[in-house]
């Protein structure tokens, strides 16, 4: 059988395929960056690449699911 493709934004790897040539493996999952830091520090100036912002107690949190960049 061939091989399963690992999940979106984990970074996952593919599964294997079998040993048959047609059976190719999977493609590996995109990847994800998550920067965590106290909140007594101030929210970055900047970002790009549109990442998800979040404010749990005591933090600050940016997903990034494609390529950007962050400032402070």
């Amino acid at each position: 059988a061939a091989g399963s493709n690992g999940s979106t934004n984990t970074g996952g790897g593919g599964g294997g395929g079998s040993g048959n040539p047609d059976n190719n493996g999977g493609n590996g999952g995109s990847g994800i960056v998550i920067v965590r830091y106290a909140d007594t520090y101030d929210q970055a100036t900047s970002t790009t690449g549109s990442p998800s912002y979040s404010n749990p107690t005591g933090y600050h949190v940016y997903t990034f699911t494609a390529s950007g960049s962050i400032t402070w």
